[in-house]
């Protein structure tokens, strides 16, 4: 077994490291780009999916209330307080300047806190007590500091009695830190919280009266089944009793989409790089087929030769998987800001956390390379254990495939057609689209089937063609292809795959963003847009005080401005979104499209007129509600019904979102400010001076007031900013292309030495054998572009029609990236010329004796 290692794997690694080298580099890119997407969208949004059980501690119960929970309820749970600790909090994203990024402000009340949340003050070691030094406590009480978490501090560069700057609801807010606490039990989410009195929380927010919910702790001994029963029957109307991990869980269903299709777009990456090691293995084999044919020869087993190859499939795939995973970190810092904004529109303002690929994550990574390594040594493990003893070996004559071949391999290519086809018509599983994932993938496998009947089609018509026409390096070049097609259907296979993989992604992206450049020309009218600060991510943080609207109507009046609210709500266990606008102001203007095709303008008067709603495409296909329906909403004051009077277009939220007039809205929620807001002006008016008016109007708010075309500007940069991947993906299918070529043919040279030694016996030149091997590269590159082009589009079907509808449910218009098409072409056509030097350069050293005496 060590003489079989030795001769098949070692000394070829030793006599070309290169080809090794650049195996283990495919694999590290797919495994890079994998852990990188994970490890980033896990920081995006971890301090909201995984802190919501780890900022209520020991809390066990929940009471909330859609638009917060009365402080007044407080006085209905006294008679709760022998078996529970009754813990008010109050929640807020805000934005640390220093930073540049977004932090958690936790209001709670510090007297009664300390027990369900495990916060330890810093000044603990210092006295024993375990507590705050009363004077500290004393100005937290007052609402006139802060305690900011050690790992933050230490980021801040902080001490005790320092201020710390913070803008909540578009105001700064300086703070005196009274102390450095350390959470018992530390994580990311608590990490990036400061904590401040509850009533100046209240304050910050415009929540006076308010909380976000009451947390429940019980004592030793209680019955916490027992508890909630009696809790859900004392509660009033529209209050809810429920659980953390509730919560949790419907953070994570909102979240999951987004991570789970980031992970599939990552995981082409991984394919490209499977069929990398396919090509590069199997054409290796054929490269060492002398040296297997001596040792079956001598008496190695098949199981030994089958073990070689496995055993350099294993180090390939773990080497890669190592080095993916170490290059992940990188990626993922580097990837972070992209997946941020993309997670920001699924939960906006999730403080940042930090990058961290943890044992699992790093041992699936090693895993997955391991995997797709060993599933692509099933194609040169097959080629090794056909290569008969040397006695029997002999050059291959060229020849056709039997009609029983060709008509194999049309089946498979059908079947697989034919399963992709059932597939993609499969809903999609807990709305992830994973049927139709695979769909695509078997589609892709069919192009594989394809390619060695189609290269016998190629071979036969060039080699005909070139007869007639008296090319003979044409005829030569068609003849040394079929002779050697099945390793030249290799190459064509897996460059027609990372074409078509590149193109497919290339459609949906071209596609979804000229869709979303069409819909924010009719959507987006409003002359000036005014938001609170953005963080140095792109993440836009928390909404506008309420004195922002009363300020800029005083300014352009009540019928120009249109302050949009959001708020979060939960129908049917789906999070969803409330929204509010003055339908009044936009029904002038006109904004977005609807599915049925009639003018915003009309829908919007309609709306208001019958009190009615609209609501957003994804809203409509989650819960299958439609125009005429009626949708039953959870507010405080009960359940509210509102007929549906039109569904819109929206490529910004695949969230559920039912959006109702701001007169409407306030009646039932409290004005804690708006979102944004919007200005419409006269058509006389200069942007600028109204902007320069607005801005002084607004001194001393932190605030942004951009112009209609710059918002439009910046939504597309942060759409190109999010799928910067196709760029690396084109990058890394040429590098396949590349690659998969010099390996075929250079293995074609070794196979034909004979031929090659004869040539030039006969007289044919250096350039005859350069050009030879150049129409060789021409020809697997132009059916590879044609199979991967045509396939391409078709994937790029599948992901625009069916999975992003099943994961978004937003509607695309398909469009072909025409330009991105041909110069995919373009230049998969120059890489394999390019690739087509090397076996020339190789066959150009053929010794004519040598080869000739060798046979």
């Amino acid at each position: 077994m060590r003489i079989v290692l030795a001769a098949l794997f070692l000394r070829p690694l030793l006599r070309s490291p290169g080809r090794f080298l650049i195996t283990i580099l495919g694999v590290a890119v797919g495994v890079a780009a994998m852990v990188a997407t994970v490890a980033a969208s896990r920081a995006a949004v971890s301090s909201l999916e995984e802190g919501v059980v780890e900022i209520a501690g020991r809390s066990r119960l929940e009471i909330t209330r859609p638009g917060g929970v009365p402080v007044e309820l407080l006085a209905e749970l006294r008679n709760f307080c022998y078996e529970a600790r009754i813990v008010p909090v109050l929640e807020e994203i805000a934005l640390l300047p220093e930073l540049g990024d977004t932090v958690r402000i936790l209001g709670l009340d510090l007297l009664v806190d300390r027990a369900s949340r495990s916060l330890r003050a810093g000044t603990e070691e210092q006295d024993g007590s375990g507590e705050l030094p009363r004077d500290l406590r004393d100005r937290v009480l007052r609402g006139t500091a802060a305690l900011v978490p050690e790992p933050l501090a230490l980021r801040l560069g902080k001490k005790v009695g320092d201020e710390v700057e913070i803008l909540v609801r578009s105001k700064s807010v300086r703070l005196p830190i009274a102390d450095i606490p350390r959470w018992e039990t530390a994580g990311q989410a608590l990490d990036a919280t400061i904590v401040v009195d509850i009533a100046l929380a209240q304050e910050l927010t415009f929540r006076t009266g308010r909380l976000d919910r009451i947390e429940i702790v019980p004592r030793e001994g209680a019955d916490v089944a027992d508890l909630e029963r009696r809790l859900r029957a004392a509660m009033p109307h529209g209050v809810v009793v429920s659980s953390p991990e509730e919560r949790g869980d419907r953070t994570t269903r909102m979240v999951s989409a987004l991570r789970f299709n980031l992970t599939a777009l990552s995981g082409i990456s991984l394919l490209v790089g499977a069929v990398l090691v396919a090509t590069t293995l199997a054409t290796s084999v054929v490269q060492r087929r002398m040296v297997i044919a001596r040792l079956r020869s001598v008496g190695a087993s098949s199981f030994q030769i089958l073990a070689a190859v496995v055993v350099e499939a294993a180090c390939v795939g773990l080497l890669g998987g190592v080095v993916g995973v170490l290059l992940g970190g990188t990626g993922a810092r580097a990837a972070l800001p992209a997946v941020r904004s993309s997670a920001a529109v699924v939960v906006p303002g999730a403080p940042l956390s930090k990058i961290t690929v943890g044992p699992l994550l790093a041992a699936s990574g090693v895993l997955c390379g391991l995997l797709v390594a060993l599933a692509a040594a099933v194609v040169p493990a097959r080629e090794a254990l056909r290569t008969p003893p040397v006695q029997l070996l002999s050059g291959e004559a060229p020849s056709f495939l039997t009609r029983r071949e060709i008509l194999r391999s049309l089946l498979f290519s059908t079947l697989l057609g034919g399963l992709a086809a059932l597939l993609v018509r499969l809903p999609a599983m807990g709305d992830l689209p994973v049927a139709a994932l695979l769909g695509a993938l078997a589609l892709l496998f069919s192009l594989v089937f394809l390619a060695t009947p189609l290269l016998e089609a190629l071979g036969r018509v060039g080699g005909s063609l070139a007869s007639r026409a008296g090319l003979l390096v044409a005829r030569l070049a068609a003849a040394s292809l079929l002779a050697g097609r099945r390793r030249a259907a290799w190459a064509l296979g897996a460059v027609g795959m990372a074409v078509a993989l590149a193109v497919s992604v290339a459609t949906m992206v071209d596609s979804f963003r000229t869709t979303v450049v069409d819909w924010s020309e009719q959507s987006l009218r409003a002359d000036l847009w005014v938001r609170p600060l953005v963080a140095s991510t792109g993440v836009t943080v928390g909404g506008l005080s309420p004195d922002v609207v009363e300020r800029t109507r005083g300014l352009f009046g009540t019928g120009a401005v249109d302050p949009f609210h959001r708020r979060g709500l939960v129908l049917e266990g789906r999070s969803i979104v409330l929204g509010a606008g003055a339908f009044d102001v936009v029904a002038r203007r006109g904004g977005v499209p609807y599915l049925s095709g009639r003018d915003s303008r009309e829908v919007l008067a309609e709306a208001r007129r019958r009190g009615g709603a609209v609501v957003n495409e994804p809203f409509s296909r989650k819960f299958g509600l439609g125009r005429g329906d009626v949708v039953e909403l959870p507010s405080p004051l009960g359940s509210i019904r509102r007929e549906i009077v039109d569904v819109f277009y929206e490529y910004g939220d695949d969230q559920g979102m039912v959006v109702i007039d701001l007169e409407d809205y306030l009646s039932v929620y409290p004005d804690d400010g708006p979102k944004d807001l919007r200005v419409y002006l006269d058509a006389d008016a200069g942007v600028e001076e109204a902007r320069r008016r607005l801005r002084e109007a607004l001194t001393g708010y932190a605030v942004e007031v951009l112009d209609n075309r710059e918002l439009k500007t910046e939504i597309l940069a942060i759409f190109d900013r999010t799928f910067a991947i196709t760029t690396a993906l084109r990058t890394v299918s040429f590098l396949v292309a590349v690659i998969a070529v010099i390996a075929v043919l250079s293995a074609l040279v070794q196979e034909r030495r004979r031929d090659i030694a004869v040539l030039r016996a006969l007289g044919a030149s250096r350039w005859t054998l350069l050009g030879l091997s150049l129409l060789q590269a021409t020809g697997i590159g132009a059916l590879s572009s044609i199979l991967g082009l045509g396939f391409g589009l078709l994937v790029g079907l599948i992901l625009v029609f069916v999975v992003n509808l099943q994961s978004f449910g937003w509607s695309l218009r398909f469009l072909v990236p025409w330009d991105f098409l041909a110069s995919s072409a373009a230049w998969v056509l120059g890489a394999c010329l390019l690739a087509g030097i090397v076996p020339a350069l190789r066959a150009m050293r053929v010794e004519i004796k040598e080869a000739l005496e060798a046979e």
